[in-house]
């Protein structure tokens, strides 16, 4: 006589196949970090020309007076934008205002490895060289953020 048994068969194999992608693939960040770590700044190849600057533009040609006010106001700050492989530059000043009485606030930065400190250090280093920041000795400090 055959024996019987009390055990049930588990159905949930056979439902959870096929598994999603998320399973199956390998996790990038398990990985380790592609030589040179990200992006730092780079020119794009399309890069546009300060000469070429009102040809590379679609302004609507219905609107001949307000496209030569238009072409008026962008050749005069020319500077502000990314032309001839360099970065736009706008001369400004931005004041922040504050809550009354507020003392300054300082914030550590976030826990990393030398290797992106050093990667950081160094952009940071080449925005600096290129007037896009400049050195501070604030009591104000908040975390970097490095977007590409």
């Amino acid at each position: 006589m055959p024996a019987t048994t009390d055990t049930a068969t588990s159905q949930a194999p056979a439902a959870l196949q096929p598994l999603p992608a998320y399973f199956t693939k390998k996790d990038p960040l398990a990985e380790p970090p592609l030589e040179g770590g990200p992006k730092i700044y780079e020119v794009g190849e399309e890069s546009v020309s300060s000469t070429r600057l009102l040809e590379e533009l679609d302004i609507n040609l219905e609107l001949p007076q307000k496209r030569r006010q238009l072409e008026q106001v962008l050749t005069s700050n020319e500077l502000t934008f990314g032309l001839d492989d360099r970065l736009g530059h706008l001369d400004a000043r931005v004041q922040i205002p504050l809550v009354p009485n507020t003392k300054p606030i300082s914030l550590p930065p976030f826990p990393t490895s030398p290797v992106k400190w050093e990667i950081m250090d160094k952009q940071m280093d080449k925005w600096i060289q290129l007037g896009i920041i400049e050195p501070s000795k604030s009591l104000w400090a908040a975390l970097t953020f490095i977007v590409y």
